[in-house]
């Protein structure tokens, strides 16, 4: 504490506006650079809720297409009144940082205390986005295993102290832990025999490799989607563009007066050209996210940092990783790439309407090589033998089941709807259903599982694929579940509930999920090692 102390107190020097002292009564203010961080995330909270107001944006479309000066009063209008909703949460947040604890109190209309030991926080993450760079200030966001509506999160911290609350929480810890152990026999370890700030570097990601991801993990198709309202007149406006310029559009792609191959070789490179500008979206949004991106190791914790606009350093102490996940897509598979995902409790104070945050439970190596992936999974848990593992496939009759409740009536519907129209209707119908096996026959292919002493191992996808990693003793509770379709045919489903989440596998043979049960059973009640 006397290294935070230190840095506190010496807050001015550094230029820093508050004055903060761990060991005084006194609530603190922000800096007033804080308003802009409110502001900010109530423009991020209206973007990522804008799917709501797409049916009020289409309606209005025209009205605001012929009166543009209505458009700039309705924005300027609404970053008032963020601008006034980011001042009076910046007037009613206070904190400070007593002893070996934080409090925060804050909120406008529904006001909250929060009253934070440092023996319940996680991790400490940091964040600078864009506008604190000049000033050198960070956000410092508390990761607890509390509930994800209470935000503990200090809002605007000179970077030198919130390097130096973080470091101070982290020694506290990992004192506290050692006093735990010891018991009051003894002296305990001093401050010196804490986590080493060394950092020894495991990951770094290039911008080849950040392009890759953003290649293989395309997602623009959500924000295409949102668009569908506006294709009309996204549609009328390219129309009057290129005939500004002389491009006869309907001439390109007109059947009567092309020869089929010229016709269908216009649609091609049109959707060509479409595809190129979607990956191109994808591929920025991958180097915003994760430019810079390196993964270290200081002691028993892993540290990730990364962003381009927006930096975020985000930590993860080894002993709460709860699941290990690598996930490939159809195109990482072709391309030998592996997106490698550690995860921890999923319960933690966790803003998800901020751009990112539903990794903020996950750290994510993106695009990594299979080697490289297995080299980290080796590092987080040594003993774990993924690589190595011979999957066991679910029962054939997982087909059969959903062949008879989802593909067989849907084909049937739909042929039955076309035989009116058409004598070939029944034929549309069988392929169809042809389909539809097909899609069912490859997600059973991928499903699998596997078990050794210490480890289970799940794989499923469809036309990529997921293997799951975790330690048995990790397990909160285990499930045996069987339906009409599998009791008479001795088969049921092992569901099993991580802190990170529950997974489950279906169509297994009764005889095995029993067995597992037990012996997972068997090893909580012998292994007495936390899951934290």
């Amino acid at each position: 504490m006397d290294e935070l102390n230190k840095a506190l107190n010496d807050g001015n020097e550094l230029g820093q506006d508050l004055e903060l002292n761990s060991a005084s009564d006194e609530w603190q203010r922000l800096s007033p650079i804080s308003i802009l961080y409110f502001t900010v995330r109530s423009l991020f909270l209206i973007a990522n809720n804008f799917i709501y107001l797409v049916p009020i944006v289409a309606v209005n479309f025209s009205t605001f297409k012929d009166q543009p000066l209505l458009v700039v009063f309705i924005v300027l209008a609404l970053l008032m009144v963020l601008a006034l909703i980011g001042f009076l949460q910046f007037l009613f947040y206070r904190f400070r940082v007593q002893g070996q604890r934080v409090e925060i109190k804050q909120g406008v209309i529904k006001k909250s205390h929060i009253d934070l030991p440092f023996e319940r926080i996680q991790n400490v993450k940091l964040e600078q986005p864009l506008y604190y760079r000049f000033n050198n200030f960070a956000c410092v966001e508390l990761d607890t295993a509390g509930s994800a509506k209470q935000e503990a999160k200090i809002i605007a911290l000179k970077m030198d102290l919130a390097q130096a609350f973080r470091k101070t929480v982290i020694e506290t810890n990992y004192e506290n832990k050692l006093n735990e152990e010891q018991g009051n026999e003894g002296q305990v370890e001093s401050a010196s025999s804490a986590p080493a700030v060394n950092e020894v570097e495991l990951n770094r990601r290039s911008m080849k490799d950040l392009v890759i991801h953003g290649v293989s993990n395309n997602r623009v198709w959500i924000f295409l989607g949102a668009l569908a309202p506006f294709y009309a007149s996204i549609s009328d406006a390219l129309s009057q563009l290129f005939v500004s310029i002389g491009f006869d559009v309907e001439a390109y792609f007109s059947i009567q007066t092309l020869a089929w191959w010229e016709f269908a070789l216009h649609v091609l490179s049109l959707a060509m050209l479409l595809m190129l500008i979607i990956v191109l979206f994808s591929v920025v949004g991958s180097i915003l996210m994760f430019y810079g991106y390196t993964l270290c190791k200081s002691d028993d914790r892993y540290i990730r940092r990364s962003g381009l606009l927006t930096k975020q350093e985000v930590s993860m102490k080894q002993s709460r990783i709860q699941l290990m996940v690598q996930q490939q897509d159809w195109l990482d598979i072709l391309l030998k790439r592996v997106n490698l995902y550690f995860e921890q409790n999923k319960t933690g104070s966790v803003n998800q309407n901020q751009p990112g945050q539903h990794l903020a439970n996950k750290l994510l190596v993106p695009s990594v090589t299979p080697q490289e992936s297995a080299e980290l999974m080796h590092d987080v848990m040594p003993e774990q033998a993924l690589p190595s593992q011979n999957f066991a496939a679910i029962s054939k009759r997982f087909i059969l089941k959903n062949a008879a409740l989802f593909a067989l009536p849907l084909a049937g519907l739909i042929g039955a709807t076309l035989q009116h129209k058409n004598d070939w209707g029944w034929l549309a119908g069988l392929g169809i259903f042809a389909f539809f096996i097909a899609i069912i026959t490859l997600r059973w292919w991928r499903w699998g599982y596997s078990f050794d002493s210490d480890f289970a191992y799940i794989r499923k996808g469809f036309l990529g694929v997921n293997y799951y990693c975790f330690p048995i003793n990790k397990v909160q509770q285990i499930h045996f579940k069987q339906n009409s379709f599998m009791r008479p045919y001795k088969l049921a489903t092992l569901r099993v509930v991580l802190a990170s989440g529950a997974l489950s596998v279906p169509y297994m043979d009764e005889y095995i999920v029993r067995k597992q049960i037990n012996r997972v059973l068997d090893v909580l009640v012998s292994d007495k090692r936390s899951w934290m």
